[in-house]
């Protein structure tokens, strides 16, 4: 979740609090009593890869997330995420992570200043790794390659106006749960609201990325939009081009992806998703090559979620649903042999079909 969801999600919250207290006069409450939010997801799966020849039914993640108002300017939010991998051979395991652990406060007489310490997602492009969040049921290579998915460290944004906001943050490594190393990495954002419906963002990461090193610094430039022309019809798209030092030679990746969402009925819609990852020196797929995949996500889906941190996708008005039928083809497609088949050998091409269940509570 970015942090700007979770700001809102705060606001939003103590509200429906408070109005809710109004109205159940059997509860009493004092001031100093702040109530502890619990929401969070379950996702089922069922797949078939055409390349392994294999077909899995799972139960396949379930979070928990706690929200915790101390006050209008400090709050606690923090999910614990239970995960099932299934590899390419071996048998399935079950992992439970941190996925957000989050202390936020907002200085009483600097409103436009909002500091956050924890674990949290990164705020870069505008995938995410909770299914709710996402219009399309599968990781993009992107997602999984090209840039960091969770950062754990310090930062602050600030609201320059209300179509402007600056965003600094210092944190350990791309994805990593300790530091790999004893440096750091550094990143500054600026996200622009041209229109009430239309969010640009772009900005900076730098920092050593290798274990046990602070050689090799890594580069990532990035930017990102989301544009909603009509209440039905949501665009979103990232790009982001990375440069990293190794042994003594300059190797850089460049990826691209869109992804349009269409609502055709009440409890209908489509999405289509395209992407391309250029990784020439093989840094982020550890092969030089070309990625490519298309995927395409017809939707059911049936009652609104409730307000809170899994409320909307974000910068529209586009409600989550509690109840969602994730139905996907997804063609793959590399400029090398990358994707593995059932007997062991790298094929150049691949096609996935799944069906997602994701529930909201």
């Amino acid at each position: 979740m970015s942090i700007g969801r979770l700001v809102s999600c705060a606001v939003v919250l103590c509200i429906a609090w408070r109005s809710g207290a109004a109205q159940d006069k059997e509860v009493q409450l004092t001031e100093s009593q702040q109530p502890l939010v619990i929401s969070g997801f379950a996702v089922g799966l069922g797949s078939y890869d055409r390349n392994l020849a294999q077909s899995n039914a799972l139960g396949s993640k379930i979070a928990i997330s706690l929200f915790r108002p101390w006050s209008d300017q400090l709050y606690l939010f923090g999910q614990l995420t239970t995960h099932l991998e299934v590899p390419d051979s071996g048998p399935a395991e079950t992992r439970i992570a941190i996925d957000n652990l989050i202390i936020n406060w907002t200085p009483a007489h600097m409103s436009a200043l909002t500091l956050s310490f924890g674990r949290f997602d990164a705020p870069v492009g505008y995938e995410r790794d909770d299914e709710p969040l996402n219009l399309i049921p599968t990781s993009s290579f992107t997602f999984e390659h090209a840039r960091p998915v969770k950062l754990t460290g310090l930062t602050a944004r600030y609201v320059l106006n209300p179509r402007v906001s600056v965003l600094g943050l210092v944190a350990d490594g791309w994805n990593v749960e300790s530091d790999n190393n004893s440096g750091k990495t550094g990143g500054l954002k600026v996200q622009v609201f041209p229109t009430s419906n239309a969010a640009v963002a772009a900005g900076v990461l730098y920092g050593p990325e290798r274990d046990a090193t602070n050689g090799s610094q890594r580069t990532l430039l990035t930017t990102d939009a989301t544009l909603q022309p009509t209440s039905r019809l949501i665009v979103q798209a990232e790009a982001h081009h990375g440069m990293q030092r190794n042994a003594g030679t300059n190797l850089d990746w460049t990826a691209a992806l869109g992804q349009v969402f269409w609502r055709a009925g009440r409890s209908i819609g489509i999405s289509v998703r395209g992407e391309s990852l250029k990784d020439a020196g093989g840094v982020t797929t550890g092969t030089p090559q070309t990625l490519q995949s298309l995927t395409i996500s017809p939707w059911y889906f049936y009652r609104e979620a409730q307000e809170g941190v899994f409320s909307n996708v974000e910068f529209t008005t586009f409600r989550l649903p509690a109840f969602s039928l994730r139905p996907a083809v997804r063609f793959d497609h590399s400029t090398t042999a990358f994707f593995r088949a059932k007997d062991g050998s790298l094929r150049r091409s691949n096609v996935t079909a799944l069906v997602e269940l994701v529930y909201l509570f």
